[in-house]
């Protein structure tokens, strides 16, 4: 039998089989909620509940294994579920997440003189930033200390630009045809996204006016009406933990206003209304008045993909808009790009996109770098006849510029 759950009022999972609790899960997740962080402060519900989701994989597969979960040993049933979700496509980092909640369950359960069978990998005493090839070691530490790498972990590969999944000017105008041919309202998602760097989740929260969320929220022709260059989105992003903010262009709000809510919009809400007479419909509308779900946004982002011949996702507009950001500032402020001013631009993309993290600043400032590089290369390999000359920046710059926009006959 598996394990299910219901929900506390204080949003903890209470897990049970055949609804007979179960121990000691229950008890550990209870511990979660209401012990305090290492770091501070206590865990959000939905900490909890992803630690739920991570332990369930391990206890549906002890199920399946029929195997009470004190008897689990590494070798045989963590090494099976690993390499089974890896054969299932489950990337790396999402296995080392689930690993590092089986394991902190495991560390509760021995702290509490709960006798289990397992024994985990030891972990070694290394530097944080240490590498090996294109992987980075897991390291358990604070910046710049000493920490404890964990054996057990998965090799991630160490991303430290986003040069394979931004896309060039050109290479969006494609992506726009091929997902308006699909259904417009494709298209104005990806337009959304594009322009404010929001994830799927973020860009299905968009209001048609006012709402609980955002009282003030403004329609286009009241924008212009005020002069008002933006208006602030308030949202729940990835992890629903707190609600956080971003700017809406105005400029980008008169598109979807003038082609799609004053346009389109209106037969698919005839429709809407039809099949669900009393309900508010959504500001994303599918061509049969169906409200537009995650699934429909990824279905036409893999049918763009094939018609594109190159696999693009939602995800990638999301990094093509902080790119572009980081273009756009070094050439407005006249400067080359450089890593050294990572931390001036990492506050305004911090707020927009929501992460805090400086090192994803530097690797949207690095493919601002490997775009110019991909230009020099070629006029500086040695040995194919090539003649040097001093004329040869404004060629590189002249590549740069195509990448990140429009051609004058656009």
């Amino acid at each position: 039998m598996y394990i299910e759950s219901v929900a506390h009022k204080d949003g903890t999972p209470i897990p049970h089989i055949n609804g007979m609790l179960h121990f000691p899960l229950a008890r550990y997740l209870i511990y979660l909620r209401k012990s305090t962080m290492v770091r501070g402060g206590r865990r959000e519900p939905t900490t909890v509940i992803n630690n739920f989701k991570h332990l369930k994989i391990l206890f549906d597969s002890c199920a399946d294994m029929s195997v009470r979960f004190d008897r689990v040993t590494y070798e045989v049933h963590i090494m099976a579920l690993k390499k089974a979700l890896k054969e299932n496509g489950v990337q790396p980092q999402s296995i080392n997440a689930y690993y590092r909640s089986w394991r902190a369950f495991y560390d509760w359960c021995e702290a509490n003189s709960i006798a289990c069978f397992i024994e985990f990998p030891p972990k070694s005493q290394v530097q944080p930033e240490c590498q090996s090839g294109k992987s980075i070691i897991a390291v358990h530490t604070s910046k710049g200390r000493v920490g404890k790498a964990d054996l057990g972990l998965e090799s991630e590969v160490s991303i430290l630009d986003y040069k394979d999944v931004v896309l060039s000017n050109d290479e969006y105008l494609q992506l726009s045809s091929i997902l308006s041919a699909i259904d417009p309202v494709y298209d104005y998602i990806g337009y959304m996204m594009v322009t404010t760097g929001l994830r799927i989740g973020g860009v299905v929260q968009l209001p048609l006016g006012s709402n609980a969320r955002n009282p003030g929220w403004l329609r286009y022709p009241e924008l212009k009406a005020k002069g008002v260059p933006f208006q602030r989105l308030i949202y729940l992003p990835k992890g629903k933990k707190r609600l956080l903010k971003c700017v809406v262009l105005t400029e980008a709000l008169k598109r979807l206003h003038s082609e799609y809510i004053t346009g389109s919009r209106k037969d698919r809400l005839k429709l809407f209304s039809s099949r669900y007479p009393g309900e508010i419909a959504p500001l994303w509308l599918t061509s049969n008045g169906k409200r537009v779900e995650f699934h429909d946004i990824w279905d036409a982002f893999r049918a763009a993909s094939e018609t594109l011949g190159r696999k693009i996702t939602p995800h990638h507009l999301r990094h093509t808009y902080a790119t572009f950001v980081v273009y756009h500032y070094f050439k407005a402020h006249g400067l080359k790009p450089n890593l050294a001013y990572a931390h001036d631009i990492h506050e305004a993309l911090r707020i927009q996109l929501g992460h805090s993290d400086l090192e994803v600043t530097k690797r949207y400032i690095r493919t601002v770098i490997g775009t110019e590089a991909d230009a020099w290369l070629p006029l500086l390999t040695p040995h194919v006849g090539q003649v040097i000359q001093e004329s040869m920046p404004a060629h590189v710059l002249a590549s740069v510029v195509r990448f990140f926009e429009s051609s004058p006959d656009a």
